[in-house]
């Protein structure tokens, strides 16, 4: 199903319908999922999409500010869906990830991903913006630096825009830097905040391109299902700013 940008997968969809009948025929034994069926809501998948955007527009923004060169937006989808499901997505494909934590009243993780050719280009042109250059092709403690710089702002980005959205304050970790395959870092993510295979999560993913320099990148933000539960929740009684404008500049 696709409400927008929002897409709940066949799995998230498979959880929901059991979980439902479960409550229905009175099954006392409440899944994680539980709460996020009773506080769902299209309006507040509506809310949710917005906020996503404008913290997209606030990346780009970022990015444009970081290299001097022009971004664009080529992918943004939010997704109800499952840890196992993701994990197959991403696969066993070596990359280059950054990743950041963030707690408070809702917690989550923030990752961007690259190849490593893109890192390597993205990080020369933001060393180049700032004055510096890099002769060699390789992830070189400067190269690395810019990185977790460029995940520290681009993140942020997203923390903000959840945060001014419910009013609160959240906290971000340090950005880390991590080479290897998408299912090692999501499955050592998952473990971390004890997310099972079948828990609804929601995931934001934004696909940014850089023009001048002919490459791009992911960034994937992932709330577990307690944080999603509180989100709705939040909606639900109003305790949310509606008026968040997907412009950046406007602000």
């Amino acid at each position: 199903m696709k409400y927008g940008n929002v897409e709940i997968s066949p799995k998230s969809w498979e959880v929901i319908v059991k979980t439902i009948i479960e409550t229905t025929l009175g099954d006392n034994n409440m899944s994680s999922n539980s709460s996020i069926i009773n506080n769902f809501d299209l309006d507040g998948l509506s809310k949710i999409e917005d906020v996503g955007k404008y913290a997209s527009e606030k990346a780009m923004k970022f990015i444009s500010e970081m290299t001097g060169y022009s971004a664009e937006l080529k992918v943004f989808n939010i997704r109800l869906v499952t840890p196992k499901e993701i994990k197959e997505e991403y696969g066993d494909d070596k990359k280059i990830f950054t990743r950041i934590d963030f707690t408070g009243d809702i917690n989550g993780t923030g990752v961007l991903i690259f190849s490593e050719d893109s890192a390597i280009k993205l990080s020369k042109a933001m060393l180049l913006g700032m004055g510096m250059e890099s002769d060699t092709d390789e992830m070189d403690d400067m190269k690395i630096s810019a990185i977790n710089e460029i995940c520290n702002i681009l993140i942020s980005a997203y923390v903000d825009s959840f945060a001014n959205f419910m009013n609160t304050a959240l906290t971000m970790s340090p950005p880390s830097f991590i080479e290897g395959s998408g299912r090692e870092l999501l499955e050592k993510i998952f473990n971390e905040k004890n997310i099972g295979d079948d828990d609804i999560i929601m995931a934001f993913r934004s696909t940014l391109h850089i023009c001048e320099v002919g490459t791009g990148f992911d960034v994937l933000i992932v709330l577990p299902h307690d944080s999603v539960s509180i989100l709705f929740d939040a909606i639900n009684k109003g305790n949310v700013k509606d008026k968040l404008s997907a412009k950046y500049e406007n602000q």
